[in-house]
């Protein structure tokens, strides 16, 4: 599938994916925040339930930002376009998190329980990258949360 311009402005899911892993990347505030959610899950398995509060507090902003940003920097879709059920921000903190689970939590595990987390790892960046490529091609639109 052929991309404009515009289309560049998200990262596709393999630039998302490398971001979780806290690989070098152009400076992007959604790979940024990326990064920035999957530390968060990483650091959240190893802590209390109980003192998750401000871990969870700070994943929260990042994913308004991811979302006011997108908001910014997409194009305004038809009133025709269908809603997706999740803003990007929830959909890229979910991705962390089973980033981090696959990557971190999973790394000494046997092989077909790391296998089954890649795979639904793998089934979640498709659904991020379908997203912004229906964002850009103005036939999906975002729920519209007041922060």
């Amino acid at each position: 599938m052929r991309h404009s311009a515009r289309a560049t402005m998200l990262p596709d899911r393999d630039v998302l994916l490398a971001a979780f892993r806290g690989l070098p990347h152009d400076d992007h505030p959604i790979l940024d925040a990326a990064g920035e959610l999957a530390l968060l899950h990483q650091l959240r398995d190893r802590i209390p339930r109980g003192e998750a509060e401000r871990i969870d507090r700070r994943r929260a902003q990042l994913m308004r930002a991811i979302d006011r940003w997108v908001i910014l920097a997409a194009p305004v879709p038809p009133p025709a376009a269908d809603e997706h059920p999740e803003t990007l921000g929830d959909l890229v903190d979910r991705l962390a998190r089973h980033s981090a689970q696959a990557f971190v939590v999973l790394a000494g595990a046997p092989e077909s329980v790391f296998y089954d987390e890649w795979v639904r790892l793998d089934d979640l960046a498709d659904s991020y990258q379908r997203l912004i490529d229906d964002l850009w091609a103005g036939v999906r639109s975002l729920p519209a949360y007041t922060y």
